[in-house]
């Protein structure tokens, strides 16, 4: 069967002091280029938040770009989606800008395994904040967020699925993917919100996500490598802030422990994996939200796995953290039991038997 998706080239029509207009070709299965508008902005002074408009189409969608690096200058990455046949393929392009203002593809078209569902806005949504544990980026990959939505009555509320692979809490927010989910946000949502694995990296070299550690108000001004200046903040500084600006939408912020890593010690899934998980305990009783215990679930289901069936739940022997499907269908199963526990979530009206 041939791919919907053949090549995206990008291209500008028009640059103005505030945004680019970038025209987007899709090559359908070896026919013409379509083409489709949007903006991104290029304001050098916010650069972690890319503007954009995108046409609408009954089949192709461009999602809204946003910073994927800024290790030297910053470069993007928008989504886009093609949906013909009761099939859909998407796919990922990175692009910056050079010194002269031009577009430079720096990732050619990649297919990933990514749908974004058209929302009904009548209804509640459950939105997933988090990392790749949550979001497939191939390569046998899964995330459990990816996985969420068979197990919800669809005619009940939204499963939305706004994880990004490689985030933390710092640069989750710091690139304008937390900004784009509260635009999305309404009374009566709730947000599943879970990180820490990609939290302890450098504070400001390479990707410039670390945070500092604990829960405290403790900051630490830095300089990145494009000479501009940034503010970090402790881990529970950043859970703090998803949470209480979750509340002041109307909607219910749910925090959640790490997925459990296939590490073992005397024939268990070690459960003292990571300080983040106790972190996210602490400020969830400190912030007065849901908390969902999600390390304790899932190695509860490997020891009665055993370590030989529960290598086949992750993407490969290698890779201690990122799941196959199976996994994060097991991993989906534990955040659903989890919200069985839940004071503020009628698992029992939404969730399907």
């Amino acid at each position: 069967m041939k791919p919907i998706l053949h090549d995206v080239k990008l291209s500008v029509l028009e640059i103005n002091s505030v945004a680019a207009t970038i025209l987007v070709g899709v090559k359908n299965q070896g026919k013409n280029f379509r083409a489709e508008c949007f903006e991104v902005g290029v304001d050098g002074s916010k650069p972690e938040s890319p503007l954009a408009i995108a046409a609408p189409d009954v089949s192709l969608r461009i999602g809204t770009p946003f910073l994927w690096s800024r290790e030297s200058q910053p470069r993007y990455a928008v989504i886009v989606s093609d949906e013909r046949d009761g099939r859909a393929e998407c796919g990922e392009v990175q692009f910056g800008f050079d010194a002269d203002g031009e577009i430079v593809v720096t990732e050619a078209f990649k297919p990933i395994c990514f749908s974004v569902p058209a929302a009904n806005l009548k209804l509640p949504s459950l939105f997933v904040v988090s990392d790749s544990t949550a979001f497939s980026n191939g390569k046998n990959q899964r995330g459990w967020g990816d996985e969420l939505r068979q197990f919800f009555d669809p005619e009940k509320i939204n499963v939305l699925n706004r994880a990004r692979p490689g985030r933390s809490t710092r640069s989750f927010r710091s690139e304008g993917l937390w900004s784009r989910v509260l635009a999305e946000l309404k009374a009566g949502d709730f947000v599943l919100i879970q990180f820490g694995h990609n939290d302890a990296d450098k504070v400001g070299e390479g990707r410039c996500r670390g945070v500092l550690p604990g829960v405290g108000d403790e900051m630490q001004e830095i300089v990145l490598p494009d000479g501009a200046t940034e503010t970090v903040r402790t881990y529970g500084w950043y859970l703090r802030q998803f949470a209480a600006e979750t509340k002041a939408k109307g909607a219910t912020p749910i925090l959640l422990s790490l997925t459990s890593k296939n590490v073992w010690r005397h024939g268990r899934v070690k459960r003292d994996q990571s300080a983040y998980g106790e972190w996210a305990a602490q400020i969830a009783e400190m912030s007065g939200v849901e908390f969902i215990d999600l390390t304790a679930l899932i190695a509860d289901r490997y020891d009665a796995l055993g370590l030989e069936k529960v290598q086949p739940l992750f993407c490969n022997a290698a890779d201690d953290v990122h799941t196959s499907a199976a996994g994060a269908k097991l991993n989906a199963e534990c955040v659903v039991a989890g919200f069985a526990k839940l004071k503020n979530f009628p698992s029992e009206k939404m969730c399907l038997a």
